[in-house]
């Protein structure tokens, strides 16, 4: 590969089956939800659907079919934001689409409730629980770079298919259940949703200082990432790819945090809004001029003041 610039990085493409199928199936299932939600006369927000076409299909493919895909043989760090992009990056974007809550717009209560009864599933309960889908996908990475499975994807195209369907899926486990508010148990409220964010971008960074402070080269002898002629020496190209892999991670896990505490708010907002709507309606109900004078009225140091 030629000396990775700008330019290489934004023009160098490869073909990938695996991401450019599932980039395209992501994309027609989306699309078609919001052309049944629209057909029912629902709209849906251009926000969430920029941030599933642009973060989710449109990142896959540029992950699995770009420069990432194109250089991940050839410099380690570029491997490693890859991995993140498709642990994280990917998967949040998937999330904040909030498809579940789309597939009800469309399909109605019926259909969603099908869709949400397999995701409630026994199994399904124990890989999206938070706790354990974050290890899960702290695993997952440390197995990818830390044993010779990355150095066997780079040479095998059905390993790195494998690899890349791994890192989507553990990913996946660990947002969506997050940002989604059917898939937790009830007594996972939104700080405890926080609690979880937080707990997950520290276990997201033990696989990058893992990498960062391996003592051996962990891509001794493969070609392409240890006889290059250009670029940094593969041991200071491992401490880049900690260091990356570390960064992407972590500045994925900063909006999924911003995106639990803006439901927060909103949640407390509506329940605010509710609460005042059944005392407003209490009170008319009543006819209790009691209920409905203003607090002041009935305090005694201020009963002396006229209006």
């Amino acid at each position: 590969m030629p000396t990775l610039t700008v330019w290489t990085l934004l023009s160098s493409w490869v073909f990938d089956p695996l991401g450019v199928s599932l980039a395209t199936v992501l994309a027609c299932l989306y699309g078609a939800l919001l052309w049944q939600a629209h057909r029912r006369g629902i709209s849906w927000s251009k926000a969430r659907s920029t941030a599933f076409f642009v973060m989710g299909p449109a990142t896959l493919v540029f992950a699995t079919c770009g420069g990432l895909a194109a250089y991940r043989s050839t410099l380690f760090w570029v491997a490693a934001v890859q991995a993140g992009v498709l642990s994280a990056v990917v998967p949040m974007g998937l999330a904040l689409g909030d498809p579940l809550a789309l597939a009800r717009a469309a399909w109605g209560e019926v259909g969603a409730g099908r869709l949400l009864r397999l995701l409630r599933s026994p199994v399904a309960r124990v890989l999206m629980f938070p706790l354990v889908s974050s290890l899960l996908a702290m695993v997952s990475l440390i197995v990818v770079f830390l044993t010779r499975y990355f150095a066997l994807s780079t040479s095998s195209m059905p390993v790195r298919e494998l690899l890349y369907a791994q890192l989507l899926v553990t990913g996946s486990l660990v947002v969506l259940p997050i940002l989604g508010e059917e898939m937790l148990p009830a007594w996972c409220t939104h700080p405890v949703r926080v609690l979880f964010a937080f707990v997950d971008g520290l276990l997201d960074a033990v696989p990058g200082v893992f990498i960062f402070f391996a003592p051996t080269l962990l891509t001794r002898g493969v070609p392409g990432l240890t006889d290059r002629s250009w670029g940094p020496t593969p041991a200071w190209d491992q401490q880049l790819g900690g260091g990356a892999l570390i960064t992407v991670t972590e500045l994925v896990g900063l909006p999924v945090l911003a995106a639990i505490i803006t439901a927060w708010v909103r949640a407390d907002k509506a329940e605010a809004r509710a609460v005042d709507a059944a005392l407003d309606a209490r009170d008319a109900a009543s006819g209790d001029s009691e209920l409905t004078a203003p607090w002041w009225a009935s305090d005694p140091r201020y009963s002396d003041r006229s209006d």
